[in-house]
């Protein structure tokens, strides 16, 4: 009986201490705050989610921030036009381009001007056959004639070409103007297009991304792979950069760059959003030195004026830097 009573009592004591322990571990599981501002950025370990990393860690005490995770510039902006975010980041041309496909989005404002992302023109190491003739993709890399080089992005006309993200739409646009003949093909992500790469199924992978490019930087030299530079007349608001790639041997390569710009939907002056979305913009303005020259993403150091929102429409009470 003693036994008994014994194995009671330390039944019922381990109960009492699950009991006590079940609040505490729900509550370190628990999900992001309902009044955190939701921030759209784009795929894990590349330059968006980034940048919204080193928001979250100087400003995450002074306002409640989640991360949503998407495709990218593009579909940040439909994120926030169907409220399934609060802000997000965008390049300042896809922003123009589809201002006029959705009052929502026209009537989006900019909190804080950022970096430039840059469209990396990515190919396989070695010479390409020539061009085909016809437009069937079987044919792209068919072995007639004698090889050239890849270097710049105008070697590729005629050719088949992955698109990743916001890509999709800058390279549709620089196919149209210069009439390069290529075969896009949109994919999801870096890692699918670049198995396509290597399986010689398209001739160049196209995908935007800040310097440095999350994905590409973790290559190396026997990745087979190198960058072309950006060949091509550029205009305002676009620019052409000149950047490196140790790891995989790309050295001088020019890019196209776009700037960046983190938007929000227009909150109500004085709501609760609106005054999270002020304390956002205040904390960053107050801690730029410290982004700029701490341990943070090399990003941060392009922005020059955080007055400069590139022609689109300021955050009311905007800070000063």
């Amino acid at each position: 009986m003693t036994h008994f009573r014994n194995l009671y009592t330390v039944f019922l004591a381990t109960t009492l201490s699950l009991s006590c322990l079940g609040p505490a571990a729900a509550q370190s599981e628990s999900p992001a705050p309902d009044n955190s501002l939701r921030i759209a950025t784009g795929k894990k370990g590349k330059g968006y989610s980034k940048l919204f990393a080193d928001i979250q860690a100087v400003c995450g005490s002074k306002v409640a921030l989640s991360e949503v995770e998407t495709e990218g510039g593009l579909q940040n902006l439909t994120t926030l036009a169907a409220n399934q975010a609060d802000l997000g980041f965008a390049q300042i041309d896809t922003l123009t381009d589809m201002k006029d496909t959705d009052e929502t989005i026209g009537a989006f404002v900019a909190v804080l001007p950022l970096n430039s992302n840059l469209l990396h023109v990515v190919a396989r190491v070695g010479d390409y056959p020539p061009a085909p003739t016809g437009n069937s993709i079987k044919d792209i890399f068919k072995l007639s004639g004698d090889a050239r080089p890849v270097t710049t992005l105008s070697d590729l006309k005629g050719r088949a070409v992955a698109l990743v993200g916001s890509a999709q739409k800058l390279v549709r646009m620089l196919d149209r103007r210069n009439a390069l003949g290529l075969t896009v093909i949109d994919v999801d992500t870096d890692e699918q297009a670049l198995a396509k790469l290597k399986q010689g199924k398209v001739a160049a992978v196209f995908s935007t991304s800040g310097w440095p490019h999350g994905h590409l930087a973790k290559l190396n030299r026997d990745s087979g792979v190198k960058l072309l530079d950006f060949d091509l007349p550029s205009q305002a608001p676009y620019m052409v950069v000149k950047k490196n790639y140790q790891n995989i041997g790309s050295y001088n390569v020019s890019f196209l760059a776009s700037p960046n710009l983190l938007v929000s939907r227009p909150f109500k002056a004085g709501g609760n959003n609106y005054k999270a979305v002020l304390n956002l913009q205040t904390c960053i303005s107050k801690n730029l030195t410290t982004l700029q020259e701490g341990r943070y993403e090399p990003a941060w150091a392009e922005i020059k004026s955080l007055s400069d929102t590139f022609g689109w429409a300021r955050f009311a009470d905007s800070a000063k830097r």
